[in-house]
């Protein structure tokens, strides 16, 4: 449906709403609540009373922007100048605008009871709208922006309007009201360049699908809506905006004074239709009308357009059924590289049956990267520009195997850039893909492919490619379609534009572990080089087929409604084939290349959705059991005698037998206490249902019985009958011992089952059943193994089998006891199980404890037992809760027996063991060489840290760059890391190793290079979004926050011993810093519902929010541990804020900001970088002085981490700093100066938990 717009002709002059005809809000009105005071707030969710109607649905939560709107489903406080409706979110936008109340002006809101403004608002609706006479709300929500300024903190001008929605829980209408002489300004001052300025402020509905959405009239353009009206009153509008039935927001149609309300036409010219262009586009007039034009060197189709060479990315869903197995709400994400066309997709949460087989369709993501592909040549176009980002395409992919093909097709739809700039796309896949073994290694070849514009809107492609499993090559063919919208106007636009696109640089691969799909590769774009083969080869298609170039051949293939090869197409009757959408309650008419659907009589609708044409009864529809009555003066429906309901919706109601003579001749109504109600029960003699009952065979069969049977009731034949008890067999007359193994299916095998004392029938090998009855299966042609076995071939057939470690049939598995893997612990047996001896179970042979498969020897504590060694101590073992003996410092052992260590080394007493440049000190319990400050080494030689610090490191994209903080006009940085496969975020070093590291989004990992980008290496992979990183070069630990499984994590430097520390009450994790000197890390969560700062001790305990107000999007973190400031860059609010580290003396530095990401201090300088400004800014907290920073040559996007390397390392010790503080695993410090050791998630444990001997070997 197009999108209704509202205009009208005033007659008179008017002006505005009387602030008397407002309903009451502030001081004025009870239960007020005030949104924060703010640029770009929105409210928490406000839970309703009663619902509100919108559209098809109905919320009872709602959210309150301080920019002039109310939204459903998500808040959405950032205003930004390219937001025009419609923005593909649901929200009511009252005065669409960059409102500040930072310098003046509040927002109120309230749920309000309140019986006269009821009443007030009642009569309102019944007046103004055809059918409403009866409707009576039960709720106001009322929402009033009182004296509002404009951005920046503007006061000179202020604006007041409200919003009234009144519900009854049903159905809603809104009212707009625009305050007399009280709407001063139209745009605020811009948060971006001069360049893009903000639109004229909007007013109107968007049901968030983008098709049905409604504007005032001149929402966008001008602001002459405030004064004009729909309802008689200047300044005021209504609108029904519930149970909308598929169609769109309703205007006032009753008593709406001089005013017409119609569809505005298609403007045909500049003058009117130069504001749909976008603000980087211009305008062109031709004969017919007018089209957009992206200018030099912007891309698009004109409606949209982009700036080259910034990275774009994607999000969707992909949805399904592939070789029957159902896709529901996957994610997938792509990141295009746009500046060399390269597109990575992802697709998330693939079951391993088809993430080996979903490598070959790389395209999925391919063709976001058509969409972005770079031009090598000046006329060639990239998809973005021929669709702006919004298209539909549909594909079939044929596999070839042998002689066998299978289908797939893809369904894919774009649906071009939301409200914060992002596109969203959705994705369907239906047929069948190869099976190919879980682990093939999977390639695609490079490939070339041919687009044709074959129409207004329409391009085609026609390719044959080949995909690889363990190098054995395989041949495809990818047939499809793309529509999209193009203005019609230009008479240049050519049909038979064609462009070739090239794919390079494939990379497919899955990862069962995380079940996700990757996908990556280069896309060019340039002109069809050859002379086009349909050229002269156009005629041998057939009128309803379109020529497709193939290479250096072509392909004639039949238009959408038709059949056949091309050469030959014929009309397709959709209505015969079921291909049609039309309701069930309508006719379908086949026409050329289409059909139409027309509703049955009796109903209304467009034959595509078709209601029953029933009496409209007070603005409703009754339901057919149903009846229009006018009672108490107005018309209500009301349901049949027979049927219970509202009128609107009717059922048939059960009456009982108490109630209604319904029970048969022979039958009696009794009261069933099970069932709770009257039922009819045939009388003695009688069986039935007991509204029939017919005569039974008395029991006198009974009497010949066999005496090891019984007689029993069948209750479907209604008659009694012998029955032969368990354990013999016969008709009932006659019976006798049941020989178990005599009713085995010839298939089976006759076993004797020791837990139930007797034999047991199991089908053989390759056949499935209860044994009784056994059946034949190919597992090749039956998906029916279980996921822990294989196929296997076995003569003619195909049959499941166990994988090593699994016993079973092969259709179900279980885990093999120890008599077949072997898996007990050394002090364990494998001993059969008395519960059920066909079972095998590890047991701990005495003096241990444990499962069989771990066994620790049983300990009496010796603080019940003084048997520990004369050279150790009686210690309490926080970790397993006991005491444990420890051999005393400078003695090894288990605690039992200690021996003096040869190996210490004891500088107290001996000096000369340490280097020049190293001291004495004592760690833990003993003494040890430690190198000094500008040193590094252990301890008995210390080396110089050459002086090669003093510059930042900073994240872009899939770079790592270097560039000094004090840098002047002629020094620029250089680049250290380039990974075309990775995303990095987060960067931090060690100043003690030499070693940089950083988080890769993409790959899920954690990284670490030499500081000059050599000797790259993973250290830490299986993470979904790690985005902060914080090392610990005292401990040897690293930390790290991870957005994707909402954790706070630590491991070793070297990415061994991962432990989750911190994992309720996450939402976004995203940057983390350290206090090593105090053992506190401190970390941003920019939940959205709730951003806060919190801090917590090293070893996971005193968790505490710090910061949990008048915060927006809290991104980077920096501690400076000389003045214990804590600083953090605000997205949201734009600004950075800083604190006393335990979140007191709160106060803003920088209100300058963009939108600021990662954060790092050198001396009393802060620097930070910011996404829109694409820089580095620096700022001196002393004088106050700003800049930006030269940025290393070769980068490209946005800028993300950055970290400060300097020449010097503090020399700092704690309880972990030598040899991992005694631990096993993690070594964690406590916030007071002693240790915690803690296991990997990995790690059983009871073997953590055992006292670590620290000596060396």
């Amino acid at each position: 449906m197009a999108p209704l717009y509202l205009a009208l002709c005033m007659i008179s002059l008017v002006h505005g709403v009387p602030l008397r005809l407002f309903y009451s809000y502030g001081e004025n009105a009870r239960n007020n609540v005030t949104l924060n005071v703010g640029d770009d707030v929105s409210s928490d969710e406000v839970t309703l009373n009663t619902p509100i109607a919108f559209y098809e649905n109905y919320y009872r939560n709602v959210y309150i922007n301080v920019n002039g709107h109310l939204s459903f489903e998500t808040e959405l406080p950032d205003y930004r100048a390219t937001l025009v409706l419609p923005i593909g979110f649901k929200i009511i936008a009252v005065y669409l605008s960059d409102v500040d109340t930072r310098g003046t002006g509040k927002v109120y809101y309230r749920e309000t009871q309140d019986k006269s403004s009821l009443q007030r608002a009642a009569l309102d609706i019944q007046t103004h709208f055809t059918g409403q006479e009866s409707f009576e709300p039960t709720s106001l929500f009322i929402v009033t922006w009182d004296k509002v300024g404009y951005y920046k903190q503007g006061t000179d001008k202020t604006n007041t309007f409200q919003l009234v929605i009144a519900s009854d829980g049903r159905d809603s209408f809104a009212i707009f009201n625009y305050l007399d002489n009280g709407m001063g300004w139209v745009t605020g001052d811009g948060k971006t360049t001069p360049s893009l300025p903000d639109v004229p402020a909007q007013a109107g509905f968007d049901s968030g699908e983008r098709q049905r959405f409604v504007k005032l009239p001149n929402s966008g353009t001008t602001t002459s809506y405030v004064n004009d009206t729909n309802v008689n009153v200047p300044g005021s509008w209504m609108f029904h905006i519930g149970n909308t039935g598929g169609s769109n927001i309703a205007s006032a149609d009753l008593n709406t004074g001089e005013v017409v309300i119609f569809e505005v036409d298609q403007e045909q010219s500049c003058l009117e239709g130069a504001r749909q262009c976008h603000i980087n586009a211009k305008c062109v007039d031709f004969d017919s009308g007018f089209c957009c034009e992206c200018q030099k060197p912007y891309y698009g189709n004109g409606r949209q357009c982009l700036e080259p060479g910034v990275p774009q990315r994607l999000n969707g869903k992909v949805f399904g059924t592939v070789n029957g197995y159902r896709l529901q709400d996957l994610d997938q994400h792509t990141y295009v590289v746009t500046s060399d066309g390269r597109a990575y997709t992802a697709i998330s949460r693939v079951p391993p049956e088809l993430g080996v087989g979903l490598q070959t369709l790389n395209t999925l993501g391919g063709v976001i990267g058509w969409m972005f592909a770079t031009q090598i040549h000046p006329s060639a176009k990239n998809g973005y520009a021929f669709t702006g980002g919004e298209f539909n395409r549909t594909v079939t992919v044929t596999f070839f195997d042998q002689n066998n093909e299978k289908k797939l097709r893809i369904y894919q739809y774009f649906f071009g850039h939301d409200a914060l700039n992002n596109m969203r796309m959705e994705s369907r896949l239906d047929g069948v893909i190869p099976q190919i073994p879980i682990d093939a290694k999977v390639s695609v070849d490079d490939y070339k492919e041919n687009y044709k514009k074959v129409a207004p809107g329409v391009i085609k492609s026609f390719s044959t490619r080949t995909y690889r499993i363990n190098e054995v090559a395989y041949r495809y063919t990818w047939d499809q379609t793309i529509y999209f919208k193009e203005c019609m106007n230009d008479p240049m636009k050519d049909e038979g534009e064609i462009t070739q696109l090239s794919i390079t640089r494939s990379f497919v691969v899955y990862n069962e572990q995380d079940q996700v799909v990757r996908y990556a590769g280069s896309n060019k774009v340039g002109v069809y080089a050859g002379q086009d083969p349909c050229s002269n080869a156009a005629q041998n298609c057939d009128s309803n087929a379109d020529c497709i170039p193939v290479g250096e051949s072509y392909r004639c293939a039949c238009r959408v409604g038709y059949g056949g090869d091309g050469v030959t197409c014929q009309d397709v009757d959709e209505c015969s084939f079921e291909l049609n959408t039309c309701d069930e309650n309508a006719r379908c008419f086949n026409v050329p290349g289409s059909f139409q659907c027309q509703c049955e009589n009796g109903y209304l609708g467009d034959g595509i959705i078709c209601r029953p044409d029933l009496e409209e009864c007070g603005g409703r529809y009754c339901d057919v059991n149903a009846i229009c009555s006018d009672r108490r003066g107005r018309p209500m429906c009301e349901c049949k005698s027979g049927f219970a309901g509202n009128g609107i919706e009717c059922y048939p109601v059960e009456f009982g037998c108490n109630e209604a003579d319904i029970c048969g001749e022979n039958a009696e109504c009794i009261f069933d206490n099970d069932d709770g109600k009257y039922r009819c029960e045939c009388m003695d003699d009688f069986s039935g249902d007991g509204i029939v009952c017919e005569p039974t065979r008395g029991r006198i069969d009974c009497e010949k019985c066999d005496s090891n049977a019984q007689c029993n009731y069948d209750v479907e034949r209604f008659v009694f009958r012998c029955q032969c008890n368990a354990g013999f067999t016969g008709n009932g007359y006659s019976c006798s011992p049941l020989d178990d193994c005599s009713l085995c299916d010839p298939n089976a095998d006759c076993l004797f089952d020791r837990t139930e004392n007797k034999n047991r029938c199991y089908c053989r090998r390759g056949f499935y059943g209860d044994g009784n009855r056994c059946q034949r299966y190919d597992c090749q042609r039956q998906q029916v193994c279980d996921p822990n076995a294989d196929c296997v071939k076995d003569g003619e057939f195909n049959i499941c089998e166990c994988k090593s470690g699994f016993r079973g049939d092969g259709r179900r598995c279980v885990v093999a006891e120890c008599n077949i893997v072997n898996n007990c612990d050394v002090n364990a047996q494998c001993i059969p199980d008395q519960r059920d001896t066909r079972r095998y179970l590890c047991q701990c042979n005495p003096g241990y404890e444990g499962d069989g498969r771990v066994c620790i020897q049983r300990v009496v504590p010796c603080n019940q037992v003084n048997n520990c060694s004369p050279y150790a101590e009686c210690l309490y073992n926080p970790d397993n809760l006991s005491y444990r003996c420890r051999c005393g410092s400078g003695y090894q052992g288990d605690g039992y027996q200690c021996r003096r260590r040869t190996d210490l080394v004891d500088c107290n007493k001996n000096s000369s063991l340490c280097d020049s440049n190293a001291s004495c000190l004592f760690l833990v319990d003993q003494y040890a060489c430690v190198c000094n400050d500008k040193y590094r080494g252990n301890g008995a030689r210390c080396v110089p840290i050459v002086g090669k610090g003093n510059y930042l490191i900073y994240a872009q994209g899939y770079k790592l760059m270097k560039t000094p903080h004090d840098s002047s006009e002629f020094t620029y940085g250089e680049q250290i890391v380039s990974d075309p496969e990775q995303l990095a975020i987060a960067v931090e070093t060690d100043c003690k190793t030499g070693y940089l590291y950083w988080t890769d989004v993409y790959g899920g990992q954690i990284k670490r290079s030499n500081l000059d980008g050599s000797n790259s290496q993973v250290i830490l992979d299986g993470l979904s979004s790690p985005e902060g990183l914080a090392v610990d070069y005292v401990s040897g630990n690293i930390y790290y926050t991870d957005s994707g499984l909402d954790v706070i994590g630590v491991s070793k430097l070297d990415g061994s011993a991962k432990s989750t520390l911190f994992k309720q009450n996450l939402e976004n994790p995203r940057s983390i810093v350290i206090d090593v000197s105090r053992s506190v890390i401190y970390w941003t969560d920019w939940n959205r519902n709730g951003p806060k700062i919190e801090r917590g001790s090293m070893d996971g305990s005193e968790r505490k929010t710090i910061v949990e107000t008048d915060l927006g999007l809290p991104n980077g973190l920096a501690i400076d541990v000389t003045t214990q400031q804590l600083c953090w860059a605000d997205a949201g609010a734009r600004k950075i804020e800083c604190a006393r580290s335990d979140g007191v003396g709160r106060r803003i530095i920088y209100d300058q900001a963009q939108y600021p990401f990662g954060l790092t201090f050198v001396d009393n300088v802060l620097y930070w970088t910011d996404w829109e400004k694409k820089q580095i800014i620096s700022f001196n907290r002393d004088t106050g002085a700003s800049g930006n920073l030269n940025l290393a040559p070769g980068g490209n996007g946005k800028l993300y981490g950055i970290t400060a390397v300097r020449n010097t390392c503090p020399q700092i010790t704690n309880a972990c700093s030598f040899n991992n503080g005694g631990c096993r695993f993690l070594c964690l410090p406590t916030p007071r100066g002693g240790r915690k050791c803690m296991c990997a998630d990995n790690v059983d444990p009871r073997r953590c938990n055992e006292i670590f001997n620290t000596s060396k070997k």
